[in-house]
């Protein structure tokens, strides 16, 4: 049956196009349409020719006037069915008025360039496709705005500056202005309307935000509640049959601990199974394309900073325990190969079996291994065992044994150190009496003037990845060229992606190395680049360095906490400095650019700079003001390893995985649930003592 659909449309001031959906169970629906005057029907009177619409099909009405003689002239441009644009994509319809001129739509063309792919080739031509009386397109990424004209016949007639959102389907109405018959005299205008609205973008967000918030309340609740009503909680737990005395006091011996340290580390931990899982697929919670700066690109240089913090805290721990060096090298090397080779097995996962011509050498936990061999082996040559250091205040610290998986949890002081003020120094070798005095120029005198064979290296491998970068000679490309390649820079080097590093790891590794970089997509390279190549290795050591200065501050500030802070904060707006000027405050440009893709020197600072102001805050919050347990990043930061790689292999399986639809609120439900279930499972080890260590 029938149904009868009434159009309202309003003639002051005109609309040129409306679109009308089906929202009714009926095969096929007339329209009328009537002129509105304050909300009063003054006409009614139905459309020149009958509008049958099949269901999810769309039609635009083009409605020149309203003539003496009551019959509305016009023209209706038949859609097709509703396309599904897909996530982060948009439909856009061109609907052209047929009744002033005829088209044949074959010859319509549409160029468009994405506003965030900086540098790009301009007018790169989009894909249409002629759907009855229309002409469809898509746009790929509306996250930015798109620079869009359409053209006839290869003649300009419209385009434009664009925002679409998220899934968004517009209709385009193609109208003249100027009632010349002849299409390539007429002067055209493009009016944009929303056929399907595009979804709710940052809804999820913010319901991510406040189950954040409601669940930082309800943990300070509760540790209000433990510090200040312990009697409370000793009944409670006895009535469920869980009170144990022994572990309260377990928990106010661990309490004297640096828990910043687990905490900073459970929380990059925690971040990077988020992004690993998908974030949402939010753009900024992916990595950049190429140059610039998002949110998962800090928590992997994170992880790499904590790395650093915890071999100083390692190696002093064993050095405390006079372990011979050559022992503790080789505990490094095994350690180094068993992450290197897992590396490399957490890399055949993939759909459909592994194919070993395309095998991934490079990857994550292989950078881990090689940075942490690198900076041991620097530890363990250059510094000596630390007995004690004297602070500010002349107050005694020592560094004790780490009994969970050399995460830098400190114990008591040694009893077989008498309690007295004993002189600053360090202690070289492991039964050698022979002191080095440290110069009383507070902190960073004595950080630098014990380092320096260590910061040399440091500035030897900056220098290799400088003139590598920037002088070495690649053919068929500009000498120090950084750029992504592709369609960047007018397309004039799409063959030089990542420049040296790009052709040192396409010369070393082959095939073997990751195949989808970041910036396919937007730049639409052809040619494979490993985010963890060889060249950007150099400066991820540099990464890890700052993490092993930073172990260096706490050990030598520890009974000086407010000192610790201090230190930190300045190592941070230093960092931060460095990076600006090389980068010249700018996300994508500068000397050096801030890159991932490369992890230029830039990046390092950036990111190292982050990393210092983030663990003196939680310093402060945890370990210097007490508000903060550091619950429950702290219980991921013991067992790390185990989470990352466990999650990497479980990632398929339910609750860390289902299908779902394609919306930014379901895939942030799922990487949320698969993460919290990841914290929950470090929780459990925790509370069963269980620490898991390669």
């Amino acid at each position: 049956e029938e149904e009868q659909e009434k159009l309202v449309y309003d003639l002051y001031p005109m609309n040129y196009m409306s679109t009308l959906k089906d929202t009714i169970n009926a095969s096929s629906y007339e329209i009328t349409l009537q002129r509105m005057i304050k909300g009063q029907v003054t006409y009614q009177h139905p459309f020149e020719e009958q509008l049958i619409l099949k269901p999810g099909e769309n039609a635009a009405i083009f409605v020149d006037e309203v003539g003496t003689d009551h019959v509305l002239r016009g023209s209706v441009c038949h859609t097709g069915p509703t396309p599904v644009p897909g996530l982060d994509k948009a439909t856009v319809i061109i609907c052209p008025d047929q009744k002033v001129s005829t088209f044949n739509l074959s010859l319509f063309t549409v160029t468009g360039t994405n506003q965030g792919c900086l540098g790009c080739k301009t007018g790169n031509k989009l894909e249409t496709n002629v759907v009855k009386d229309s002409v469809h397109f898509r746009i790929d990424d509306t996250n930015y705005k798109w620079n869009v004209s359409i053209f006839y016949d290869d003649q300009w007639m419209c385009g434009g500056v664009w925002n679409l959102g998220d899934s968004g389907v517009y209709t385009i109405s193609l109208k003249d202005t100027e009632g010349v018959t002849d299409p390539k005299k007429i002067l055209y205008q493009c009016y944009v309307f929303e056929t399907d609205k595009p979804s709710d973008f940052w809804k999820p967000i913010w319901m991510f935000f406040v189950l954040l918030v409601v669940l930082i309340i309800l943990i300070m609740i509760l540790i209000i509640i433990d510090k200040r009503s312990p009697r409370l909680k000793e009944v409670i737990l006895t009535k469920l049959g869980q009170w144990n005395p022994e572990d309260e006091k377990e928990k106010e011996r661990k309490a004297a601990r640096l828990q910043s340290l687990d905490t900073f580390r459970g929380l990059a931990i925690t971040v990077m199974i988020f992004v690993n899982f998908g974030g949402g697929k939010y753009f900024f919670l992916e990595h950049a394309a190429w140059n610039g700066l998002s949110l998962a690109d800090f928590v992997f240089p994170w992880f790499m900073f904590m790395v650093g913090c915890s071999i100083v805290l390692s190696v002093q721990s064993q050095l405390k325990k006079n372990v011979a060096k050559t022992i503790i090298l080789k505990k490094v090397t095994v350690r180094f190969l068993k992450l290197f080779l897992i590396g490399v097995f957490l890399n055949t996962g993939v759909d459909g079996g592994v194919d070993l011509t395309l095998l991934r050498i490079p990857g994550v936990l292989q950078r881990i291994a090689f940075t942490y061999f690198v900076c041991s082996v620097l530890e363990i040559l250059f510094i000596p065992r630390l007995t004690a250091v004297e602070n500010f205040g002349g107050e005694r610290m020592t560094v004790e044994d780490n009994e969970y998986n050399e995460c830098g949890k400190f114990l008591n002081d040694d009893p077989d150190i008498p309690d007295k003020k004993i002189s600053n120094s360090w202690r070289y070798g492991q039964n050698s009496e022979v002191e080095a005095h440290i110069i009383r120029g507070g902190w960073l005198a004595n950080l630098l003037i014990h380092t320096w064979p260590q910061w040399i290296v440091m500035i030897l491998f900056t220098t290799l990845w400088c003139v590598i970068t920037f002088i070495l000679p690649i053919p068929g490309c500009p000498t120090g060229y950084v750029g992504p390649g592709g369609i960047a820079d007018g397309g004039l080097y799409a063959n030089c992606t990542g420049g040296a590093a790009g052709y040192i790891d396409r010369l070393i590794w082959g095939s073997h190395m990751y195949q989808h970089p970041t910036c396919k997509a937007m730049y639409h390279t052809t040619l494979a680049h490993d985010p963890e190549g060889i060249l950007g290795s150099l400066t991820a050591v540099l990464t890890v360095y700052s993490g092993v200065l930073a172990g260096h501050i706490v050990v030598m500030l520890k009974s000086s906490r407010g000192s610790t802070i201090g230190a930190l904060s300045v190592l941070s707006v230093v960092t931060l400095a460095i990076g600006l000027i090389l980068c010249k405050g700018s996300l994508s440009g500068g000397w050096v650019p801030i890159n991932k893709n490369l992890w230029s020197i830039s990046f390092v600072m950036v990111t190292s700079a982050s990393a210092y102001f983030l663990l003196g805050v939680m310093y402060l919050l945890i370990d210097f003001c007490h508000l903060w347990c550091g619950a429950p990043f702290n219980s991921a930061g013991k067992n790390p390893l185990f989470l990352y790689v466990g999650s990497y292999i479980v990632y398929s399986y339910f609750p860390f995985n289902w299908s779902t639809a394609d919306s930014h609120a379901a895939l942030m439900l799922q990487s949320v649930v698969g993460t919290i279930c990841w914290l929950l499972v470090g929780v459990y080890l925790d509370c069963k003592k269980k620490y898991y260590k390669i």
